[in-house]
């Protein structure tokens, strides 16, 4: 009877948890600015609240990080140079917290495969800086930091998939592949291309990422050995 309730509660939170997100889909691409200023801030508090409900360990590190994600969510709604600036640095912040959580998750750490499958996103990542934003301008350097740290992270997620395809490394995999998209829909709008699909569209992979990230925590965090090999 318990467990029921359980798994009541925790359906009821991640459909509240994906309904936001799509009216902030929706939000997006009617332009409602102030239907998107009172949800967006309650995205990722939703998904804190599935997380501490339905985890054991209610790790605070991956809380930290969420609320990071929040304060750079909340500072991309603006458009004042400073406040992207913010967003890159919360961003970066919040995606060193992931790689440190992602190795003391891993069950083992392939050392080899995991450098190898990073140097292909530096070169793409660094393309992409170059496309889209000037040496000068205020944001290079922290966007040039973020795109080391998701070269880093996707080498990470990709390499722990082939050497050991499994689910709590698919749900790695699917949540790193989710941010690499959104981060080239938002380098291509803030900086080169404007299309108002893009903002809907980058609402939901958001939120499909951050969920799928949270579904590897969970994973994770269920009972087995683990231990961190350096191979």
């Amino acid at each position: 009877m318990k467990e029921t309730a359980t798994y009541q509660y925790q359906t009821t939170i991640t459909r509240i948890y994906f309904t936001i997100a799509s009216i902030l889909a929706i939000a997006e691409l009617l332009e409602a600015k102030s239907v998107i200023y009172i949800f967006k801030p309650t995205l990722i508090p939703a998904l804190i609240v599935l997380y501490l409900y339905t985890s054991k360990v209610r790790n605070p590190i991956y809380v930290l990080s969420l609320l990071f994600a929040l304060l750079s969510n909340i500072s991309f709604m603006f458009t004042a140079e400073n406040m992207v600036l913010y967003g890159f640095l919360s961003f970066m912040i919040h995606r060193m917290i992931c790689i440190y959580i992602v190795i003391k998750l891993i069950k083992i750490f392939f050392l080899l495969p995991f450098i190898v499958a990073t140097l292909p996103f530096l070169f793409i990542f660094s393309c992409l800086l170059n496309l889209t934003l000037n040496p000068e301008a205020t944001a290079f350097y922290p966007a040039a930091i973020n795109a080391v740290l998701i070269s880093a992270l996707s080498g990470l997620a990709l390499s722990n998939y082939v050497m050991e395809d499994n689910k709590t490394n698919s749900w790695l995999a699917i949540s790193t592949l989710l941010f690499i998209v959104l981060i080239f829909l938002f380098m291509f709008q803030k900086y080169y291309i404007t299309n108002i699909v893009f903002q809907p569209i980058s609402a939901l992979i958001f939120t499909f990422g951050h969920y799928a990230f949270y579904k590897f925590v969970i994973e994770s965090e269920k009972p087995a050995e683990k231990e961190i090999r350096l191979l």
